[in-house]
């Protein structure tokens, strides 16, 4: 699902959005492309009478009008409100008065030009009627066709909106479903340093601060270099290593490209549940974290032995911390992430790829 999301998120992106100077941009194309597809070119080449342009430039206004009462007014009084059966008879009562109207504004012209108005609606016939019916009529379909494609176009920009909105949400709740216990228990190991290693106990002060602040900042970002993510797991683990009497039983290795862009607090979930269910009374290596990062791929692997004797594995209890990870690669790198868990019974191991080239193509 969450793979569908981010697919339509990234196609809706290459859509025409529809703003008001668009529309206007697309209103000016159209009507230059109509006027210079309907000059009457053998008249001009032939020469053209006063009378003939004024009448070309009146029908060719006349024809706007009615274009524009249809899409400013018709359609979004009947139409856009499901009254198609008023908007249905009010539009063939306009399309069948309008040319009237039209003819009089030419002949009233054609009048004043000639300076009489004496019969002035001399060769006004049905024939006549009935050749301004049809013009008409294809300037209120067209304004009506183009008022519903604007419509559509804007119904579909906001539901990208809503859609981006709706993902930005669920990214900020992922990343904030951080486990706490961590920090009580850290803040608890410090209160008991104060007094017999206050240097110890400051110096782990300051590793939770840039924690909490890398946790508070860095992570309202969509993208942080992979030195950060780094350092986050580093004072993490120095902060965990007060906690157990083989501190050496730890490790964390890595190297790259240390400026490759990830999604902040990606690899978090991860070390929280390897030292949640990690067995570090074991004189071999309890844990290991190995990081990579060249050329834009990330390779993120992390073991731990856990407890075979009450076979309790770090994926049987590990809460939200997966699921949540699990949805956020789907949200932020579809198709471009593979998630490795396997276990032995004895040792639990987590290999994580991901290929991060398009999105730094994107941040930059």
């Amino acid at each position: 699902m969450f793979e569908q999301k981010i697919i339509f998120n990234k196609f809706v992106n290459c859509t025409t959005i529809m703003t008001k100077r668009n529309i206007a941009y697309l209103n000016i194309f159209i009507w230059f492309f109509a006027v210079f597809a309907n000059i009457p070119y053998s008249g001009i080449k032939n020469g053209m009478g006063t009378g003939q342009i004024v009448t070309y430039i009146i029908g060719f206004l006349y024809l706007m009008i009615t274009f524009y009462l249809f899409y400013l007014f018709f359609v979004p009084l009947f139409l856009d409100r499901k009254k198609l059966g008023s908007f249905l008879i009010i539009s063939f009562l306009t399309v069948l008065i309008m040319p009237f109207f039209g003819y009089m504004i030419l002949f009233l012209t054609r009048a004043y030009l000639e300076g009489t108005f004496e019969h002035f609606l001399r060769g006004y016939s049905f024939s006549t009627h009935m050749s301004g019916f049809f013009p008409v009529l294809s300037a209120a379909v067209f304004g009506s066709f183009f008022r519903v494609i604007i419509n559509w176009f804007n119904s579909m920009n906001l539901n990208i909106d809503i859609e981006r909105q709706k993902l930005s949400a669920e990214l900020n709740l992922l990343k904030s479903k951080l486990n706490p216990h961590f920090l009580f228990n850290t803040l608890n190991n410090i209160d008991s340093l104060i007094q017999s290693d206050p240097d110890k106990a400051s110096l782990s002060l300051i590793r939770l601060s840039d924690m909490m602040r890398y946790l508070t900042y860095e992570t309202s970002t969509d993208f942080v270099e992979i030195e950060k993510e780094v350092d986050y797991i580093r004072n993490f683990i120095e902060l965990y290593r007060m906690r157990i009497k083989s501190p050496e039983n730890i490790s964390f290795n890595y190297n790259g490209d240390m400026r490759t862009l990830v999604s902040p607090a990606l690899f978090i979930p991860l070390v929280e549940n390897a030292f949640k269910f990690g067995l570090f009374s074991d004189t071999r290596p309890s844990l290991e974290i190995n990081l990579m990062s060249e050329k834009g791929i990330i390779v993120f692997e992390i073991s731990n032995y856990f407890d075979k004797v009450t076979g309790i594995k770090p994926d049987s209890h590990s809460g939200m911390g997966i699921a949540n990870l699990k949805s956020r690669l789907g949200l932020v790198y579809p198709g471009k992430h593979q998630l490795t868990i396997t276990d032995d019974n004895q040792q639990f191991r987590v290999s994580l790829t991901i290929d991060t080239n398009e999105d730094q193509l994107h941040s930059n």
